[in-house]
């Protein structure tokens, strides 16, 4: 097993190998490599690895599979998600793979490219008669909840009006404390009670307060119709009934801070340009963090002064690349923008380093983990006040609205936060200012206008 996780690196060669102490001879009893969270779009000399049966190139730079993939005969998993693939031949290098007997595991999550059912069905059907799990990322689809330890494989997938969608990003130490803190329950033993265990007695004791609403036939009546006995499949449905309960619990309505008129109009008229816009990332194509549900998602990275190199070379990575072009097509919007926020918010508009710029965010509870302190939410367009409010928890029992409609709305987007319900026929656009880089600061509140109840 070999991994460079995670190094920063922008080329590979088989030398790096010996950086992990694995000298050439060894090469021939390599069956793991991992060279994910880097810069890499090609991986020379893999052939040599002619033993590996887990490739693992998640998070790159990689716009078609390395070249010899189709020369690792023993490979039965390839982990190729969040890169830059897209689902054709030359990209998937779908004949080579066929050459690949062994193949069980395609994953090609999160490569904004690769969407659709019919993407899956066309990569599957190339590849047959192999049978292999091909893995894309379909926002529309809401995984089998009765894998039950999580429901979604991203926020997309989640139905942000269910309660356990609402409190999944939540990780599984914090559900437990919750269990114990907030309801009362005996601490569990994580070798006998799994996150799906522990989801399944919070539900519970959400059900039991009547913060969650079934949609069906509750277990009473299973333990009617079956002489007061529980089966496999009343159990079954029990935990589909659960899963699939409404939230409801207490909701309190917050303003953000009104953002100058004519300088929303401005704003607007930059947002509608960038709309479809493909030169500028507002193509419907263009969704860079592709766990959201949203027609576009794009990332704009505050502009950094960078001194020239001695050498006289460009040492940018591909990633700065892409940054500063972006940038160059987008910096009236991002000027527009930041002064929006220096107008309501002066401090927080100097640490503002990412703002990233959406059309038709909808639902997607999550957890922002890479913020170092509380967000700022503006939405703007013609879509009905008060709605599509960003929804956040600020406490296991309350969750507060907060309405960003030409509003500037301060969030700690630390805690399980989603865009409330809207017509999605009507125009939303929205702006999210991030501070990813200043000293962190520790969580809370949820929000900035609290009430003694949350």
């Amino acid at each position: 097993v070999a991994s460079l996780r995670n190094r920063n690196l922008k080329e590979f060669s088989l030398q790096l190998l010996l950086s992990i102490s694995i000298e050439p001879r060894s090469y021939i009893n390599m069956t793991k490599l991992d060279v994910s969270h880097n810069e890499l779009s090609t991986l020379p000399g893999l052939a040599s690895l002619s033993n590996l049966e887990i490739l693992c190139i998640r998070r790159n730079w990689f716009n078609q599979l390395p070249s010899d993939i189709g020369k690792l005969t023993q490979l039965k998993v390839i982990d190729a998600s969040r890169n830059f693939l897209k689902p054709n031949n030359d990209s998937l290098r779908l004949d080579e793979l066929k050459l690949l007997q062994h193949l069980t595991v395609l994953d090609v999550s999160l490569n904004q490219k690769c969407r659709t059912t019919e993407h899956r069905q066309h990569i599957k059907h190339t590849l047959l008669p192999l049978k292999i799990d091909v893995s894309v990322t379909i926002w529309q689809e809401m995984s089998n909840v009765k894998h039950g330890n999580c429901i979604g494989s991203s926020a997309a997938q989640r139905n942000p009006n269910l309660l356990r969608s609402q409190i999944e990003p939540w990780g599984t130490v914090n559900l437990r404390r919750i269990l114990v803190r907030d309801f009362g329950q005996e601490p569990t033993d994580p070798k006998l009670v799994d996150r799906a265990g522990v989801m399944k007695m919070l539900l519970r004791g959400y059900q039991k307060e009547e913060l969650l609403l079934l949609q069906s036939s509750s277990m009473d009546d299973h333990l009617n119709n079956n002489d007061g006995c529980i089966d496999d499949d009343d159990t079954i449905k029990e935990d589909d009934d659960l899963n699939m309960g409404m939230a409801h619990r207490r909701t309190i309505k917050i303003d953000g801070t009104l953002v100058r008129e004519e300088l929303l109009d401005e704003i607007l008229v930059e947002l509608r340009d960038w709309r479809g816009n493909n030169k500028r990332g507002g193509s419907s194509n263009n969704r860079e963090r592709p766990s959201i549900k949203a027609e576009c998602y794009m990332i704009l990275c505050a502009p950094t002064i960078a001194s020239a190199p001695e050498d006289g070379k460009d040492n940018k990575s591909r990633r700065e690349k892409r940054k500063l072009k972006k940038m160059e097509g987008n910096s009236k919007l991002w000027n527009l923008a930041l002064q929006a926020m220096k107008e309501v918010d002066a401090e927080f508009a100097t640490r503002c380093s990412e703002i990233a710029v959406t059309f038709g965010f909808a639902g997607s509870p999550h957890i922002d983990r890479q913020n170092a302190s509380p967000f700022y939410g503006l939405a703007l367009g013609n879509f009905t006040e008060g709605t599509g409010c960003v929804t956040v928890e600020c406490s296991p029992r309350v969750v507060a609205e907060v309405n960003t409609k030409n509003r500037l709305g301060r969030v700690d987007g630390r805690y399980p936060h989603w865009v409330g319900n809207y017509d999605v026929n009507e125009e939303r656009f929205s702006l999210i200012y991030y501070d990813t880089l200043s000293a962190y600061q520790p969580p809370g509140p949820a929000i900035f206008k609290m009430e003694d109840s949350c």
